[in-house]
């Protein structure tokens, strides 16, 4: 409740009765009627005069993503813009310095669930790592949605999870790369993570469609480094070294994709060694609109950011989130690039 407006309320009230009452003799039947009208119109107005000061504060919900700058989460961004500008909340949005920053993350986390947000939005960079602090969000009462990657905590009515189809990245990348290099050559594929189950769900459904439905293709090579680009750039020279006749790469994260390319780049291979990348980034898009990388599998962040922030919404209202929902990729070649479709994934709002 606000403070009152001005000091003495009860006593200038104490004092306005008295100065009603007759200055000599008993008070008339009339004099008591209105006396007590008026005493009654001034508590009334007493109740306006302590009114609470403000209105209730607009609720905030927390987004924290991978990492920031990449067009992978900032295009998610926007779509949680435009949801909390439908909802009428407030959006805190931090990033930790990199997709390896785990601490960093692991710090936000904690830090939004000690203060004061009614929900948060986490795109995971480590599974393991930040299970705790997400635990104690979540056992603080904090409605959570976690967007892009799956997580080995069962969803529950404070915790739901909207993911990408890894599997469905998977089998798009490699049946494109597969028609790129006409389903034969030796290949590599590079950025694997065993910490992340939804990169590790791109490679097993990679692996599956190259041995189930093209059987001239060898890999050659595996290599992770899914978040690290140094150790990619390690690996991929290894894998060239060792494997000169290489036909293609095929890599299962933007980070790993860029690690491919700046070493295919710097051996002038960028056109001989055909490379297909899964998630978008600006940079990368601009390489497959030269023709240097031949397609990229996408996610759409824009929709996983946009239904997060309608989910906890709804969550305020009492409505149960729905435990999982699976949002489709699109694969992007240089042919579909300028399409409508593509823009989705990869164009940020005006």
């Amino acid at each position: 409740m606000g403070e009152l407006h001005g000091s003495g309320y009860s006593s200038r009230l104490a004092a306005n009765v008295r100065a009603l009452l007759p200055m000599s003799g008993k008070p008339t039947r009339v004099s008591v009627w209105i006396l007590g009208g008026l005493v009654l119109a001034l508590i009334a107005g007493g109740t306006w005069w302590i009114r609470p000061s403000r209105a209730a504060a607009t609720p905030t919900i927390a987004f924290i993503p991978q990492t920031a700058g990449a067009m992978l989460w900032e295009v998610e961004h926007f779509g949680a813009m435009a949801a909390a500008g439908n909802v009428k909340c407030h959006l805190y949005w931090n990033a930790p310095t990199s997709e390896s920053d785990m601490a960093g993350q692991i710090s936000l986390v904690d830090k939004v669930g000690r203060g004061k947000y009614q929900g948060l939005v986490l795109a995971p960079n480590h599974t393991l790592g930040i299970r705790a602090p997400l635990s104690r969000a979540v056992a603080a009462g904090l409605p959570v949605v976690i967007v892009s990657a799956d997580l080995d905590l069962p969803a529950s009515r404070k915790l739901a999870y909207i993911v990408n189809d890894d599997e469905k990245m998977g089998e798009l990348a490699a049946a494109e790369l597969a028609r790129q290099i006409h389903g034969k050559g030796d290949i590599a594929l590079i950025g694997l993570a065993r910490f992340a189950p939804g990169i590790t769900s791109r490679v097993r459904a990679a692996e599956r469609v190259l041995s189930s439905r093209f059987p001239g293709i060898h890999v050659v090579n595996r290599g992770i480094g899914a978040y690290n680009i140094s150790r990619v750039e390690t690996l991929t020279n290894a894998a060239l070294d060792s494997n000169p006749g290489l036909s293609a790469v095929l890599s299962f994260t933007a980070v790993s994709t860029r690690g491919v390319y700046s070493v295919l780049k710097t051996r002038s291979l960028q056109r001989s060694v055909t490379l297909v990348g899964c998630e978008q980034d600006s940079d990368l898009i601009g390489y497959l609109a030269n023709g240097e990388i031949a397609a990229i599998v996408a996610e759409n962040t824009y929709r996983m950011g946009y239904e997060a922030v309608g989910l906890i919404s709804g969550a305020w209202a009492g409505r149960p989130m729905p435990a999982r929902s699976m949002v489709p990729p699109f694969l992007i070649t240089k042919q579909n690039l300028n399409s409508a479709e593509a823009g989705i994934f990869t164009s940020f709002p005006k």
